[in-house]
């Protein structure tokens, strides 16, 4: 995996702006070692077949993958070049730390390459309107999505990982990414069919207005592994899951 530089991810500064009520935040966002049955897992024989010999795709193929503009209306998409690195996502119980790695969508230590977008939902009549106010003022989705590609059956460690960490993190746990502490109150399953196989979590972060949902959804299609995180500033969260995207990248991995 290519060195990257370490940036503040949005989901921190999200959640930072939501513990100052919103209107106090202000600026631009600044953009897994290793340590229940979550969404809908689809049949698949390369998920307990001998080991592989197949190798993940290349960075350039990899980017070439990734869900860009073109792919998806209704959305501005970006590349993120600040994908932040597992050692700077410290949890409190070493058991939560890949569904924490999965919250700010970052990539397990075994891919061989990896590529990242933000993907902001843009509200009809909005199509003018600053990124910053999308997020902020019209509170507008913005997603965090992260294909990771994989040699041989590596994605089976990286996906049995997260779902073991979602089932016994259930009850919460906190994590802290550059001097950002969310606390995550409950860990809980949502319903998702896409790729080979795939699974989704809606993450209470536990602000002091109440239930503030963030859904994290997982899915692979053959050696690759796409992870994207949604948060909003609306003051129950992301109820739904990013579907248009999903949809567009799971289309695009074929």
């Amino acid at each position: 995996m290519r060195p990257v530089r370490l940036r503040r991810p949005a989901l921190a500064v999200t959640t930072a702006c939501l513990a100052l009520l919103v209107t106090a935040c202000g600026g631009e966002r600044k953009g897994t070692e290793p340590g229940g049955a979550a969404g809908q897992e689809k049949a698949s024989a390369s998920a307990t077949s001998a080991p592989s010999t197949v190798k993940g795709l290349t960075q350039a193929e990899l980017d070439e993958a990734v869900v860009a503009q073109a792919d998806l209306k209704g959305h501005r998409v970006r590349a993120d070049g600040g994908q932040i690195e597992s050692s700077a996502v410290i949890v409190d119980e070493e058991a939560c730390k890949p569904i924490a790695d999965a919250l700010f969508a970052v990539p397990h230590y075994l891919a061989t390459a990896s590529a990242r977008v933000e993907a902001i939902e843009v509200p009809k009549g909005s199509s003018t309107v600053s990124e910053d106010s999308l997020t902020k003022e019209l509170a507008a989705p913005l997603t965090d999505l992260t294909l990771s590609s994989y040699d041989g059956n590596n994605y089976e460690q990286v996906l049995a990982e997260v779902k073991a960490s979602a089932a016994a993190c259930s009850d919460g746990f906190s994590v802290t990414v550059v001097n950002e502490t969310t606390n995550v109150r409950s860990v809980a399953p949502a319903q998702v069919s896409l790729g080979d196989e795939s699974w989704a979590w809606t993450l209470d972060l536990g602000l002091l207005s109440g239930p503030h949902g963030t859904s994290v959804v997982v899915f692979r299609k053959g050696n690759t592994v796409a992870t994207a995180s949604t948060t909003t500033l609306t003051p129950s969260g992301a109820k739904d899951l990013p579907k248009a995207l999903l949809d567009a990248q799971a289309a695009k991995l074929g």
